[in-house]
């Protein structure tokens, strides 16, 4: 039998255990709710550690008052502190009157009336994640029928905080994907489309026919496309910015994945000395820098294999996109350069852009065409 049979089995209705399978809301409220079934308390309690190795009350059942709601417990302190600290379970027959507990929560204890509570921990592979309390309103003891039910909820919950959590990363990561999806879309439809009509109306200023004043209406519409041209910029950038707390390392990784996955061609992901903790502005630029090197590889290169790597040297952190193709000179918006030498990239959104929030950061980027095959990237930004 598995932990999810034992503690969520049999719920009315049966898609609440699925449920709790998902959401980590869900999870918590049916942890407290079962707890309190299987040991016949009057109430039921679930804590989440939370920053600092604190704990937080964050799921209840059968309270009359809210004074044990959201509380906070500090490791050591009270019951379920001292589980946590322990790593195992404890009991009181009464509460306000135990020596083997901190009175630090006394008085939310008394505001609901209880005597007797027991707590186990929530363990997970990297250790204590929570507790999850019983308790009753009369001086009637847990035993030790109560402490094995309560640890199989315990276990319980603990996978169901597992699945959810891994349930809440896919979704996530599945929202960015679409994001950038949208991105490259827009970049190849209505960026291109922007860059034509640009194009085609400094054609049309340069025309020696043209008069003052329809060179002067031309001149607005251009300064109105670059203008929407920035707001198109500045949209995709959102939609491709990396959460403030990524590691670089796994986002370019999963960057790599999302690219073979998608295209067929092998692309592998190096991270060729310990890196430092970079800001958000950092890892964005470098994350963006990245995947508009692996867009161009996609469109124009027909490269068969392609290396990401990241070093760090120096104060410098350089990412490298290397691939084995025949070059950009597909795409019109990039200038080709000799064998050997730097490829400046030139308009639309592409390394143009990148490389200008490369240069706010104190960076650079180039694009070598090697003598042999392909092209490389590099991207260099001082660390902070």
């Amino acid at each position: 039998m598995s932990p999810t049979d034992g503690a969520f089995g049999g719920l009315p209705p049966r898609h609440a255990a699925l449920l709790a399978l998902l959401d980590r809301t869900a999870a918590l409220r049916e942890a407290s709710r079962r707890a309190r079934e299987v040991t016949g308390a009057d109430i039921g309690l679930v804590g989440v550690v939370e920053d600092g190795g604190v704990a937080v009350l964050r799921s209840w059942a059968g309270t009359r008052r809210e004074s044990l709601h959201n509380l906070v417990v500090p490791a050591g302190l009270g019951l379920g502190g001292k589980v946590i600290a322990t790593e195992r379970p404890w009991r009181v027959r009464d509460y306000a009157r135990s020596r083997g507990i901190t009175h630090h929560f006394d008085e939310p204890i008394g505001a609901e009336g209880i005597h007797a509570m027991l707590s186990v921990p929530v363990r997970d592979e990297n250790g204590v994640i929570g507790m999850i309390y019983v308790a009753r309103r009369e001086r009637a003891g847990f035993g030790d029928r109560a402490v094995t039910a309560l640890s199989g909820v315990a276990d319980a919950t603990a996978l169901a905080l597992t699945v959810a959590d891994l349930a809440q990363a896919q979704r996530d990561a599945e929202a960015q994907a679409e994001r950038r999806r949208i991105a490259v879309a827009l970049h190849d439809s209505v960026g291109a489309m922007l860059f034509t009509i640009g194009a085609q109306v400094r054609d049309l200023r340069a025309d020696a026919g043209a008069t003052l004043e329809f060179a002067e209406r031309l001149g607005t519409v251009e300064r109105q496309l670059s203008e929407a041209s920035t707001a198109l910029r500045r949209s995709l950038a959102a939609l491709t910015d990396a959460p403030a707390d990524c590691s670089l390392p796994a986002a370019v990784a999963g960057d790599c994945r999302s690219f073979q996955a998608r295209t067929g061609i092998t692309t592998r992901s190096l991270t060729l000395t310990d890196l430092p903790e970079l800001d958000a502005a950092r890892c964005r630029a470098v994350l963006t820098a990245v995947r508009e090197a692996l867009l161009n590889v996609e469109k124009h290169a027909r490269a068969s294999s392609v290396v990401v790597s990241l070093a760090e040297a120096d104060g410098t952190l350089t990412a490298v996109v290397a691939d084995d193709g025949v070059g950009w000179s597909g795409d019109p918006r990039e200038a080709s350069g000799a064998a050997g030498g730097t490829v400046r990239a030139a308009g639309g959104m592409g390394l143009t852009a990148v490389e200008e929030r490369v240069a706010r950061l104190g960076g650079s980027l180039q694009v070598v065409a090697h003598d042999d095959a392909g092209l490389t990237v590099r991207i260099r930004i001082p660390c902070p």
